[in-house]
């Protein structure tokens, strides 16, 4: 007979053998894995203009003429020279109506030898604009795929068909992707250096590039996950809206995910200026998991929304870090009924942190987020007469930098409903300048560190909310844990479960290392 030990040892290994099974499933799923290279047809530098590229042996020299030769359907393989120096690049404008798909991850050595798979997203097979033209542009009611290219040298200046605003002017829209009532899937590229507009038609002063990395007009079941959107602007002469990525019109299932948008600039010029990384957040979109550092809306560190601005909407933003962005706010939520949820906006180089402007309906809905160590004002809220703002927010975490504002109304028409909020070393804690005509109703908000509380509202608490190196995730001995009320939240920043003890935490973490449990092994 086997001993109790012997059982639980056979089991451990049992286990540890499933274990390492499926963490070696989980790799093989995390890594951007080729299809096999099956490929109606075939490009690469060098290759031959005629016949049907349906060979590797006779492949197409352009991309373009490969679309031309393709069908609904089809797969268009573009492959790097492995046997020429430096990365294989195709010049000019790719123009897409056909649902085919365009992948740019394959390698051959030559023309006429086999394709075989290559890294991506690939820094190798580029697609560049040269300074003269859009470099992707994709119309008509088709669903083309994207994927493993360096897309740059893209410039929209003058192409102002299907822009924002055509009848006001624009300067052009679109400099790296252009995409209008089309349903595309953009994946695992590399969207660089491209421009919506670098002259301006000067009517009067106040026209406007539109979408320097990737503008989409109407593009609803779009996708756009795991890019790379560095370094582009929206203007270089005038105002700008959408540095690396302008998103407008009919959204509906469409989805920006898990892409890097980086280092992209609204304008360059001491212009009006909106979203320097992303614009737009309509009806129906997600916006959840990007990376958004270092954008700028203009020149001077003016205008709204450095990292994200949206200018009416319902989109869903989620798991963002918004971190590093230069301009007038780091988030802009104008018109807003969107729901915002788990997002960081910390460090900052803008006035405004979060900045909630004017209302259009329900007002938005603020769960789980962290406004930390931007440079002036946490939160943010204004509105008008003609659109008054009412906005939620449930368990933030508003960290200040020691002189500055947590939460501040700065106008009329205003109603805010607080609860279970963490405000940290401000100067004020909550103020309203317009009592008369704005309301801020609190509940459960742990002040600690600020100058003046201000407005303190229901059930205030004063304690050390004792963060993490992080600074906003609580450690065990801080005065948030159990302390909140239920406001019907049942996860937290990370995902894990509200509440993890007695009570709800207040703030946008729930701490989770409460108990120790042994696994029954050694239990046993």
């Amino acid at each position: 007979m086997k001993t109790h030990c012997s059982v639980c040892l056979a089991a451990l290994g049992l286990g540890i053998a499933l274990t390492v099974a499926i963490l070696m499933l989980a790799a093989q799923i995390g890594r951007p894995v080729q299809a096999a290279p099956i490929c109606a047809r075939y490009v690469v530098s060098g290759g031959f203009n005629s016949g049907n590229c349906a060979s590797s042996t006779t492949p197409c020299k352009t991309i373009q003429y490969a679309l031309q030769q393709a069908a609904s359907g089809d797969r268009i393989c573009v492959a790097d020279r492995s046997d020429l120096s430096g990365p294989t690049t195709y010049y000019g404008t790719v123009v897409v109506t056909k649902s085919v798909t365009l992948n740019g991850g394959w390698e051959t050595s030559g023309v006429g030898d086999p394709f075989t798979a290559a890294d991506c997203p690939s820094q190798n097979v580029v697609i560049d604009g040269q300074g003269l033209y859009r470099v992707i542009s994709i119309t008509g009611n088709v669903t083309p795929t994207i994927q493993c290219f360096t897309i740059t040298g893209g410039n929209a200046t003058g192409q102002t068909d299907d822009c924002y605003g055509s009848g006001g002017h624009p300067d052009g829209c679109g400099g790296g992707i252009f995409v209008y009532s089309a349903h595309p899937i953009i994946v695992n590229n590399i969207i660089t250096n491209n421009f919506a507009a670098i002259t301006s038609s000067g009517y009067p002063t106040s026209d406007t590039g539109y979408g320097g990395g990737i503008y989409l007009m109407d593009a609803s079941q779009t996708i756009i996950s795991g890019n790379v959107i560095i370094s582009n602007a929206a203007s270089t002469a005038n105002c700008g809206a959408g540095g690396g990525i302008y998103l407008y019109g009919d959204a509906s299932g469409t989805r920006v995910q898990n892409n890097q948008v980086l280092s992209n600039t609204a304008t360059t010029m001491n212009r009006s200026a909106w979203g320097g990384g992303i614009y737009g957040g309509p009806d129906g979109a997600l916006i959840q998991g990007n990376w958004v550092e270092g954008n700028r809306t203009n020149s001077i560190n003016t205008g709204s929304g450095a990292g994200l601005y949206q200018w009416f909407g319902s989109a869903y933003y989620q798991g963002n870090l918004v971190q590093r962005n230069y301009g007038g706010s780091a988030v802009y939520l104008g018109h807003s009924q969107s729901h915002f949820e788990n997002n960081r906006v910390v460090d900052n180089g803008t006035y405004v942190g979060l900045e909630l402007a004017y209302g259009s309906g329900g007002g938005p809905t603020l769960v789980n987020n962290v406004v930390a160590r931007n440079s002036y004002i946490s939160l943010n809220a204004f509105a008008s007469a003609g659109s008054p703002l009412t906005a939620t927010l449930l368990h933030n975490t508003l960290v200040g930098t020691g002189s500055t504002y947590g939460v501040h109304i700065e106008s009329g028409y205003v109603n805010l409903f607080l609860t279970n909020t963490i405000i940290t070393s401000h100067t004020w804690g909550i103020t309203n300048t317009f009592p008369a005509s704005s309301t801020i109703l609190a509940d459960h908000t742990l002040f600690w560190a600020n100058t003046f509380p201000g407005i303190q509202g229901n059930d205030p608490l004063n304690g050390n909310p004792t963060f993490a190196a992080d600074g906003y995730h609580i450690l065990l001995v801080s005065a948030a844990i159990d302390t909140g009320v239920d406001a019907g939240v049942t996860s937290d920043l990370d995902g894990d479960p509200r509440p993890n003890g007695p009570g709800y935490d207040i703030g946008a973490d729930e701490a989770q290392l409460r108990h120790v449990y042994l696994p029954i092994i050694l239990r046993n």
